[in-house]
Formats: C-alpha cells, sequence, structure tokens
C-alpha cells in the first residue's frame, strides 16, 4: 500500500513539473468544497464549490479525483462557462473554461455524476458493515485554501466509525478536522483542511452500515407507551372521590 501511495505521488508530482505556464499560473483557489451525494445504486451527484481569486486567467484545471464522471454543468454568476474532464500530461483534471477573462474574484459551482464511485458488495465487510474510502489529490500548482469535504449516505445509513483521515485528528486541535452529523434526514460526514498543497492531499476513510431502527416501529412502541399509561391510570382518573391537587 505504501509503495502504491508513493508511485502516485511521484506520478502527480513530476505531472506539476510538466504542467504549461498557463496552467501554472492558475493561481488564487481560496476555497474548494466538494459534496459527495451516494445513490443507493452506487453513483454520487457530485457538487464542487470553487472561489477562484483574481488569476487573470480565462481557463483553469481543477483536481478530478472520480473515474466516470458526465454530465457537467457549471453556474458561475455573470460569466458563461463550461467543464470537462481531461488530462494535464498523465493527471485527470477538470477543464474549466470561461468565455472571458473574469475581473476580480469568481464563485464557481460545478455538478457532475460519478458513476460506479462506490461499489456496495466489494466494500461490504464484517457484521454488516460498509467501508468507504475518499482521497482529494492536489494536481493544480498551487495551494488550495480552505478545501471541505461532505459525504452524504443514503437514506437509513449511519456512520459505524472512521478509519482514518487526512488531516489527522489529534485530540488537540481547536476544531477536529471531521465530524459528522444528520442532515434533512440522511448522514454527512465532513472533513475539513485549512490547505492542500500541490502534490498532497486530503483524505478519509470510514464504516457505516444501516440503521436498523424502524421508524414507523418507534411511533407504534410510543402510542403503546402511551396507552398503557393512561390504562394504568385509568383507576384514578375514574375514581369519584378524585382530588386533582393545585399548587398554590
Amino acid at each position: 500500500m505504501k509503495i502504491v501511495m508513493f508511485a502516485r505521488c511521484l506520478a502527480l508530482l513530476l505531472s506539476l513539473m510538466a504542467l504549461p505556464t498557463w496552467a501554472q499560473d492558475a493561481r488564487g483557489i481560496t476555497a474548494y468544497q466538494e459534496i459527495i451525494d451516494v445513490a443507493p445504486g452506487g453513483s454520487a451527484t457530485v457538487t464542487l464549490n470553487v472561489t477562484l481569486a483574481d488569476s487573470g486567467l480565462d481557463r483553469i484545471d481543477l483536481p478530478l479525483n472520480f473515474a466516470k464522471p458526465e454530465n457537467f454543468a457549471v453556474d458561475a454568476k455573470d460569466l458563461k462557462a463550461t467543464a470537462a474532464a481531461g488530462k494535464t500530461g498523465d493527471v485527470k483534471v477538470i477543464k474549466l473554461q470561461f468565455d472571458r477573462k473574469p475581473a476580480g474574484e469568481v464563485k464557481v459551482q460545478i455538478t457532475f455524476t460519478a458513476k460506479e464511485f462506490f461499489n456496495w458488495e466489494k466494500a461490504k465487510g464484517a457484521h454488516g458493515v460498509y467501508n468507504l474510502s475518499y482521497t482529494f489529490a492536489n494536481a493544480t500548482a498551487t495551494d488550495i485554501n480552505g478545501y471541505a469535504l461532505k459525504v452524504l449516505l443514503p437514506t437509513g445509513y449511519d456512520i459505524a466509525g472512521i478509519t482514518s483521515s487526512t488531516p489527522k485528528a489529534t485530540g488537540e486541535e481547536a476544531e477536529p478536522p471531521y465530524d459528522f452529523r444528520t442532515q434533512s434526514g440522511r448522514t454527512a460526514l465532513n472533513l475539513r483542511s485549512k490547505s492542500v498543497a500541490p502534490g498532497k492531499g486530503a483524505a478519509i476513510a470510514f464504516g457505516f452500515e444501516k440503521d436498523e431502527r424502524n421508524p414507523l416501529l418507534v411511533i407504534a412502541l410510543g402510542i403503546i407507551i402511551a396507552a398503557l399509561a393512561l390504562y394504568l391510570k385509568r383507576d384514578v382518573l375514574t375514581d369519584p372521590d378524585f382530588v386533582k391537587e393545585t399548587v398554590a
């Protein structure tokens, strides 16, 4: 595993050295958020929210860490833009093209579908726990600041545990690099990194499992408990000599 990771990092660094001048000037990525919405079938809808400082460029390469991206769409305020999967050297990238050179800071939202993002059968481990890992590799020539990742699990699944993360959680940081919470009835795992330098990455590996709690069963159980409580109090409530206490 270490040899494979070393080989990947070496290939990435060599590719960065070979970047054309216009790509090396693609500076000023001040915020970068990835939202991976995992579908029950294994595909994922990916949303990138990217903030670019004034770079004076009408095209830029962004990291691409998904094997089968398709159906790209771009929303850039006051600008027309397109995005497509491509390569710079041997590195997979998203080629973002504007209709003109942006003036000042630009906020761009890119959405696409990642086919076969997650293989449920291969990812299933012991005791019904599924293992998912994702690595964001910075294939640009500059720091990516304010990196954030959100992974939305399909409805009915909960986090079983975190296997590893980059940055690592030390327990001494003011804000841990990751957390998970409920969002619109679904579990969302969040990962943060202040910056990701060229040739470096941010990563998360975790397990998740099916939430076996049946919501209808919980509601029914609540009704039964309430009815039982009323039943047990029936003698008191129907007693003609019962006097309700009042507090002065």
